[in-house]
């Protein structure tokens, strides 16, 4: 027990180096001493004299994208870990339950219809993939209990539906091409105080709710008659645990497109280095989708001078590789047993 708390420790202070280390990385270079007399101004109230145009862009532009990436990781993490225990398949994530499809064809709607303002953009977004979650849900359900492979099913055809219709559109209007696309790739620069707090509010409350589901998602990934047998309620744990994903992860692709791979790769090193146990795997994929999801920022800031890539580029380079792996390690389990 006291190995496992070690590496969580280890990982934690991963996360915040690597945080520490991100504020230096954006096209305006700020003095190292500078950067620092501007953590000391803004934790400890202490004047340090410091150039405002620095601050600014400490404070209002870098410290929010990679709080954002925190956020967004941690919620793309948790939501993939608990997708995988409700689909018992681990190769799904949060995006195959049409979260993804939902949420891009609200934002091609808002630019479709002159709304290019990120507040019109973050709202479209988000109402559509809650929407489409919910829908999903509701025609999966059949006398009174969920299919787990038609709920899947659902997802992928609906999946399709939408994005046909996001792709007329844009056909449509071919002016609100290069606003879909960088949207649709996945960016955090868009990220500020102003969108992030409401986002962080519904993330944190969501991710602490699932993780004390995470005893009964671990008996519905052993078998639902074993869950059933030792008195969980299946129907009504895979629904709250459904749609708090859906929730989840339809706020924080609002505020930062698409970004894909990570709620499907970090429960798997999760589980590699911690066991197959929610109570630690829902957590340690937060924190590892963090870590993830700031150092592919950090990528597409440097990997281009003067341009940054967006960062669903980066997450899908970094995650097919492994995605490659996991696959080569489902297949040999498989043989092996």
């Amino acid at each position: 027990m006291r190995y496992v708390y070690t590496k969580i420790i280890i990982l934690l202070f991963l996360l915040f180096l690597i945080f520490f280390i991100s504020l230096f990385i954006g096209p305006v270079y700020i003095p190292a001493s500078r950067i620092l007399d501007i953590l000391l101004e803004e934790i400890f109230r202490i004047n340090m004299h410091v150039k405002y145009s620095s601050y600014e862009i400490v404070v209002y532009l870098r410290e929010p994208e990679i709080l954002g990436a925190v956020i967004v990781g941690s919620s793309l993490g948790i939501g993939g870990a608990v997708v995988q225990s409700i689909f018992k398949n681990p190769i799904t994530e949060p995006y195959i339950i049409g979260i993804s499809s939902g949420s891009a064809l609200g934002a091609v709607i808002s630019l479709f219809l002159g709304l290019f303002s990120f507040v019109f953009l973050q709202g479209f977004s988000f109402i559509f993939s809650v929407m489409t979650v919910i829908f999903i849900y509701i025609i999966s359900v059949r006398h009174g209990y969920s299919n787990i492979l038609y709920l899947l099913l659902t997802g992928i055809s609906v999946s399709f539906f939408l994005s046909s219709i996001m792709a007329f559109l844009l056909f449509s209007d071919i002016k609100i091409e290069d606003e879909a696309f960088f949207w649709l790739l996945g960016s955090l620069q868009g990220i500020t105080y102003n969108n992030l707090i409401p986002v962080s509010i519904i993330v944190i409350f969501i991710s602490i709710i699932l993780y004390f589901y995470s005893n009964e998602l671990d008996a519905i990934g052993i078998g639902e008659r074993y869950a059933h047998s030792i008195g969980v309620n299946v129907e009504r744990t895979k629904f709250i645990s459904f749609i708090l994903v859906g929730i989840s992860v339809s706020a924080v692709v609002s505020i930062s497109g698409l970004i894909g791979f990570v709620g499907l790769v970090t429960p798997h090193i999760s589980r590699i280095l911690f066991g197959g146990r929610n109570k630690y795997v829902i957590p340690v994929s937060a924190i590892i989708s963090s870590i993830i999801l700031i150092s592919a920022n950090d990528i597409a800031h440097i990997v281009v001078p003067g341009v940054v890539i967006p960062i669903g580029i980066i997450t899908g380079i970094m995650g097919v590789p492994f995605f490659i792996y996991i696959l080569n390690r489902i297949s040999g389990e498989r043989l092996a047993s």
